[in-house]
């Protein structure tokens, strides 16, 4: 536990380094040779990990940070809501089968009782990221989405991939405002996506991926 004036760093095993911030609360859950598992009750944790995927856990009261080869930074507010920041590689935030996997340059919050919400580019508008955390945590339902979509570019194809399986009834306008910013590969229809296909979903993202870092 750190005080207002102090910080400390972690040596996780032989496989990285967790700097803990000022005014945090870190526990230690599990340390083996197959799984490192930390929890974060509260404040900022900085984690760089160069493991294989799934060795390295941390536990946040609404969601658990997984690493899949990585750097990040992780906040916990005294609400114990959340927020992940990822520079390096790709983390998921999972709870009760419920999944985001945020990669780099990108964030996504958690919240009580709501788990993980969609992940998000930072540089992208402010309208978005607002009516994203509307839509994901505050019944925003379809006016928040309108202007997620509506404000959506190319790179923001990240939040509309996740929205494809997450906007209800509203998935087939996700699906048109997807397709228009990056046309589906050959024999991924709509048909396919709306059904939620893991093949297409998959060679979707692939395609999307040439959006995210240009």
């Amino acid at each position: 536990e750190t005080d207002a004036d102090s910080s400390a760093e972690i040596e996780v095993g032989a496989i990285g380094t967790v700097e803990v911030a000022p005014n945090s609360r870190v526990r230690l859950v599990e340390a083996r040779l197959t799984e490192h598992r930390l929890a974060l009750d509260r404040g900022t944790l900085s984690a760089r990990i160069y493991a294989p995927p799934r060795i390295f856990f941390v536990d946040t009261p609404w969601a658990v940070a997984v690493d899949y080869g990585c750097a990040y930074t992780l906040t916990v507010d005294d609400d114990g809501s959340g927020l992940l920041h990822v520079t390096s590689g790709e983390v998921a935030l999972e709870l009760d089968g419920r999944s985001s996997l945020v990669p780099m340059g990108a964030a996504c919050a958690t919240r009580p009782g709501r788990g993980p919400g969609t992940p998000f580019f930072l540089d992208a508008s402010l309208p978005l990221r607002s009516a994203l955390s509307r839509f994901d945590f505050e019944s925003g339902g379809a006016e928040a989405l309108a202007i997620v979509l509506a404000e959506a570019r190319a790179k923001d194809s990240l939040t509309l991939w996740y929205l494809l399986t997450r906007a209800g009834d509203a998935r087939g306008a996700v699906y048109d405002r997807l397709a228009e910013l990056v046309p589906p590969p050959h024999g991924v229809t709509r048909d396919r996506v709306l059904a939620a296909d893991d093949e297409a979903m998959r060679r979707w993202r692939d395609e999307a991926e040439y959006a995210w870092y240009p």
